[in-house]
């Protein structure tokens, strides 16, 4: 009998367009002979809503029902609702759900949390990790402390922002040598991301970037930096890709540069590394030291730089970010790199469904109820 696999896309989220895209790959490479498929769309207002396959010149594509909604409910005969105007349509039961939401709402941990609530297998890493990776100033504060070589950073809130202005100014310009990024703490794809090359710029950058967040994270610039990115997979044994490089279209890799420009180029695999033993393996013990630092289970794609700062003499290795839902789309450097691999789309896709089988089972047997 097939298993029946629940993928949850959309969101409340400034990537929900591309959640989309990955949901449509995933639907296309997912092994049909083995699953039978479901979808919740979450529209940009927050509302659930019922998505079916249907085959759209020549590929399958979801379609979403905004009158069904969708409810969840903790059952052993079935776990997802469909309604609509307030009448029960369908009862289905979800053996394993598949996030992709692509940042906030989704892989922030907000959606597993939802999950665990309901005691359901999901793929990908749970609550915590999430929720840590998903934050760029927890992520840096925790690996620096366990010797991973990040940029030198700041952190600020939007209420120590607005009561203090002028000291945070003053000791970022103390600090953090011009240039510097100025980020979004909880965003992906390079969204409320800026860098600033003057003092008088550094003031709007914050103001713009905390339209999008409530913490802001100011960090070090790496001087014209080689942008490097690693896929691992986890299952019975952890996967580890080489790494690829991408050279970006913009200044770094920007939202327009991996999306829409279409002028970015990819090297798979990355040329230095493989010329040099050591960059090649820093790069890979590093990433797997972040992966069990950071208690990733499933998959995460880590990102580094690899350059010079104004305050290093030579080119070094910093740890950039980890995502915990990369993207599936066609340029998503995620299933790219393990495709050099070997790894089809179709093997990755089934990989993570029975981990995500392995990890519940493991937390499954927990002692929960002390009657």
């Amino acid at each position: 009998m097939k298993k029946k696999i629940c993928i949850i896309f959309g969101g409340k989220s400034v990537e929900h367009e591309i959640s989309i895209i990955s949901a449509n790959s995933i639907l296309n490479h997912i092994d049909l002979k083995k699953y039978s498929v479901f979808g919740i769309f979450i529209d940009k207002n927050g509302d659930f809503n019922e998505s079916t396959p249907i085959i759209k010149s020549k590929k399958l594509k979801f379609i979403i029902k905004k009158q069904n909604r969708v409810s969840f409910l903790s059952g052993k005969n079935y776990n997802i609702v469909t309604i609509q105007k307030g009448e029960v349509l369908s009862k289905v039961k979800i053996d394993i759900f598949f996030p992709l939401i692509h940042g906030t709402g989704g892989e922030d941990g907000s959606i597993q949390g939802l999950l665990e609530t309901i005691n359901k297998p999901y793929v990908g890493c749970n609550v915590k990790s999430s929720s840590i990776c998903m934050d760029k100033v927890l992520t840096k504060k925790i690996l620096s402390a366990e010797s991973i070589r990040t940029t030198k950073f700041y952190s600020y809130t939007k209420d120590e922002w607005i009561t203090d202005k002028v000291t945070i100014l003053k000791d970022i310009s103390n600090y953090i040598k011009l240039p510097c990024f100025v980020k979004a703490s909880n965003l992906g794809s390079s969204v409320g991301v800026y860098k600033v090359k003057n003092k008088n710029d550094l003031k709007s950058k914050i103001n713009s970037a905390f339209k999008f967040a409530q913490k802001v994270l100011v960090e070090e610039a790496v001087l014209d930096p080689e942008e490097v990115e690693i896929s691992v997979l986890q299952n019975k044994r952890t996967i580890v890709s080489r790494p690829g490089r991408v050279v970006s279209s913009d200044e770094f890799y920007t939202y327009k540069a991996k999306y829409l420009d279409g002028k970015s180029k990819i090297e798979i695999p990355y040329q230095r590394a493989g010329k040099n033993n050591s960059l090649s393996k820093e790069i890979k013990d590093v990433s797997i030291k972040v992966f069990k630092i950071l208690e990733c289970s499933g998959m995460a794609r880590i990102d580094f730089l690899y350059g010079k700062t104004q305050g290093t003499k030579k080119p070094l290795l910093y740890l950039s970010e980890v995502n915990t839902i990369p993207g599936f789309t066609e340029i998503s450097m995620f299933p790219m790199l393990l495709n050099e691999e070997g790894i089809t789309l179709k093997k990755i896709i089934d990989s993570l469904i029975k981990s995500a089988e392995v990890e519940f089972k493991k937390k499954d047997k927990l002692v929960t109820n002390l009657s």
